[in-house]
């Protein structure tokens, strides 16, 4: 009898020093634990007191948690869960908690009489029963929470692509979208898509880039999978797609101002990927926005360009002095050099261009006329 009442006296005595200790336990969870720095301290020391104060009572008065104490738990759950802290940093803090309450408790016992800590020993069982239904319930609201969210980015991230690509035309929504994903309106968009990338991935590639500096979000639409993003560079868009599937394959827009900026770097990307299909490696729409832009119409110049593709298929060799010239600044000698071949065969196999084409390369119109029928002519 003597020892119970010990216990509800060393109980009694740290319920009046809740505030105290609620000091002491929020400073060392945000000492131990990193991922709490982004938690308000005022937020964070209000539920440490609160869990304080529901643990001292319940054990004190012999009780299991009651609901209420349970509820408290969970609504720590979904608002740590809500400021984006990792579940696995929630229950360390949790052990966090509960261990130096213990200690506390042990410290005080000495403090009142030898005897007692031995009889605090018979409380554990209680204790840990607290510390096990309370972190279960923070862990499955945290995990609800987290489950809630990510179907409303996902949902928000889908409409949003919608919004661009001129399926769904509502100025206001788009705008509200935009601000709701944590993009500016105004700002400048970058938009990349990418084919060969599985529904699966697509949280992989949105962790990969919530560890850029910018804002960024994926979203898979219609079989391909569509990145838009802000203060992001094309490294960091293609790395971020790589990680989640390397074989994929991507066409980046321009970056370009504005909502209505964005629905034309998706655009450029849309196009920028049926070209990169074509020749098997990412294409960014900047590099090769001439060659994209005109294979989109190619039914439209076939027959401009079927002379140069003839003569390419039947003498391959002055197409490559074609190429070759093109690729040397439009330089004889320097061609010759890079196919290992004398300047006056160069010379000749242009100008038997010329004659088989009609184009001479020596001249913007020729040589544009030449080099674009033999990208496309491959086709």
């Amino acid at each position: 009898m003597m020892n119970e009442v010990n216990v509800g006296t060393l109980l009694d005595e740290l319920a009046g020093r809740v505030d105290g200790l609620a000091d002491t336990i929020t400073g060392r969870i945000r000492a131990e634990v990193p991922g709490y720095a982004q938690l308000p301290y005022a937020e964070h020391r209000r539920d440490v007191r609160e869990q304080i104060k529901n643990v001292v009572e319940g054990v004190g008065a012999r009780q299991p948690p009651p609901a209420a104490a349970i509820e408290h738990a969970r609504a720590v759950g979904r608002r740590r869960a809500a400021r984006h802290v990792a579940l696995p940093d929630v229950i360390e803090a949790y052990h966090i908690a509960y261990r130096e309450i213990w200690d506390e408790l042990l410290t005080r016992a000495k403090d009142f009489h030898p005897d007692l800590t031995s009889a605090l020993v018979g409380e554990v069982a209680l204790l840990w029963s607290w510390f096990h239904r309370l972190s279960a319930a923070v862990a499955d609201a945290h995990a609800e929470e987290t489950r809630v969210r990510e179907a409303t980015q996902l949902a928000l991230r889908r409409r949003f692509v919608e919004t661009l690509s001129g399926t769904v035309s509502n100025p206001e929504e788009q705008d509200s979208l935009a601000r709701s994903l944590g993009f500016a309106p105004d700002g400048e968009f970058v938009v990349a898509v990418a084919a060969g990338v599985p529904e699966t991935r697509v949280e992989q590639i949105n962790t990969s880039l919530g560890e850029t500096a910018g804002v960024a979000h994926c979203a898979y639409d219609s079989g391909r999978t569509v990145l838009v993003a802000q203060r992001c560079t094309h490294e960091e868009l293609l790395g971020a797609v790589h990680h989640g599937e390397p074989s994929a394959l991507t066409g980046t827009g321009l970056i370009r101002r504005g909502l209505e900026g964005a629905a034309l770097s998706l655009t450029d990307a849309t196009e920028a990927l049926g070209w990169a299909l074509t020749e098997g490696r990412d294409v960014c729409f900047s590099d090769d926005w001439l060659i994209v832009v005109l294979s989109g119409v190619r039914h439209r110049i076939d027959e401009l360009i079927a002379p140069g593709a003839a003569a390419a298929r039947r003498y391959p060799h002055i197409a490559q002095a074609v190429r070759a010239f093109g690729d040397s600044r439009y330089s004889v000698s320097a061609s010759a050099r890079l196919l290992n071949v004398h300047p006056n065969s160069v010379k000749y196999r242009l100008d038997r261009w010329k004659s088989l084409t009609g184009w001479d390369v020596h001249t913007f119109s020729g040589l544009a006329s030449s080099l674009v029928s033999l990208e496309l002519g491959e086709i």
